[in-house]
């Protein structure tokens, strides 16, 4: 899918945000035009967005911000969320807050996100959205990237009555190595549609004293989306400058790795089998070669052991994964948790692993465009990497 979006009176619309403000910038477009056209729509706020501290600390010029202060400013980012939405003509019956903790999104999918997923799951079942629209893997917030590989974890084992539904992705927080997307769909906003976002973000009061001519820069002449598609095992741009399945083996490759930073820098590994039983892995990276143990997210159980070595263009880590898992869908991110604890966006988001499906594991041993290319001794030929990169931009 790639040119405009085109939104139909017979649409179903959903909209997943982390917090209040999302919904402005980055569908203050789609959500008006749904309702213009006669679409439905449904809004789901997975935060009330109250862990915001120097937003609060500007606006109440305060430094101590007690639970009871956080609770309260949850409270006033919900009634702007619904003033915004009311602006863009968003029935306030099709919203939901669901209530997670505000910059927790993260640890709950690595450590406990069975609630959240049955909530996403129940609330897509019973909506039925035929345009699906959540955060892009790739966004620096946290929050961000962890709904993204929730909404798909979600969608995955989800029983939908009508066929798959357009899944488009948006950034608000870009990484710092994004290029245009060739794929990118695009809603053309007339200038009254633009006034109405413009609007709409101005009702996020508590975000202007800090924010604010950021935030009125998403009111552009069009809103850009990716479609979910093929994903690729390289991608140049990214630390995680490859990774794939090979042999039930996770392969993961670090480029352009920050080695320095507060605090250890971990991998987070989070599966989806498809068969309603997650696995959630993390590893902290060593600064040189040497075997890494291998931990259950939840429990710090050692559930592994993977080989961290050299290579001539970065550090290769091989993850085995165990044989009876059978991974559906597979995510890997960089994460500095002591950084993230303090409110410190990621350099990078989520990276996504193609995974072939079992059912068709066969045919794929003998399709080149399935597998990245090995030497002799089983290593994946990361000297080809330039060769396969061109003319196909990275999936996201």
């Amino acid at each position: 899918m790639s040119g405009l979006l085109e939104i139909r009176p017979s649409d179903r619309v959903m909209l997943l945000a982390p917090h209040p403000d999302d919904e402005s910038l980055a569908t203050g477009g789609v959500l008006q035009r749904a309702c213009a056209v006669g679409a439905r729509t449904r809004v789901l706020f997975l935060t009330d967005g109250e862990n915001n501290p120097w937003a609060q600390r500007a606006v109440e010029r305060r430094w101590r911000i007690s639970h009871a202060d956080r609770v309260r400013w949850g409270k006033r980012r919900r009634e702007e969320a619904l003033s915004a939405l009311s602006c863009l003509g968003v029935p306030l019956e099709s919203v939901r807050f669901l209530g997670y903790p505000d910059q927790r999104l993260c640890d709950l999918l690595m450590t406990g996100p069975e609630g959240v997923l049955s909530d996403l799951a129940s609330e897509i079942a019973g909506w039925q959205p035929s345009i699906l629209v959540d955060p892009n893997p790739a966004d620096r917030h946290p929050d961000h990237g962890a709904l993204a590989v929730l909404a798909d974890f979600a969608l995955a084992r989800t029983p939908l009555d009508r066929p798959q539904p357009t899944h488009l992705r948006y950034l608000v927080h870009a990484p710092f190595h994004r290029a245009r997307d060739s794929r990118e769909v695009t809603l053309q906003l007339t200038e009254s549609e633009r006034d109405r976002k413009r609007r709409a973000i101005l009702m996020h009061r508590s975000q202007l004293p800090l924010r604010g001519p950021t935030l009125l820069r998403f009111a552009n002449p069009k809103e850009g989306f990716i479609p979910c598609g093929k994903i690729s095992a390289l991608d140049d741009r990214h630390p995680v400058s490859m990774c794939c399945m090979d042999q039930g083996e996770l392969h993961v490759a670090l480029g352009n790795v920050r080695r320095v930073g507060l605090g250890p820098l971990n991998l987070l590994v989070a599966i989806e089998t498809g068969r309603g039983s997650p696995q959630r892995l993390i590893l902290e990276l060593p600064l040189s070669s040497r075997p890494v143990p291998v931990r259950d997210a939840s429990t710090g159980d050692l559930v592994a052991v993977s080989s961290f070595s050299k290579t001539p263009i970065g550090r290769e880590l091989v993850l085995p994964l165990a044989p009876a898992l059978r991974p559906h869908l597979i995510f890997v991110k960089l994460d500095r948790p002591s950084e993230r604890g303090l409110g410190f966006f990621d350099p990078v988001g989520w990276r996504p692993v193609p995974v072939v499906p079992i059912q068709r594991r066969v045919e794929a041993e003998d399709s080149a465009e399935q597998r990245v290319p090995v030497t002799p001794n089983g290593v994946p030929a990361f000297q080809m990497r330039e060769t396969a990169n061109r003319g196909n931009p990275p999936g996201v």
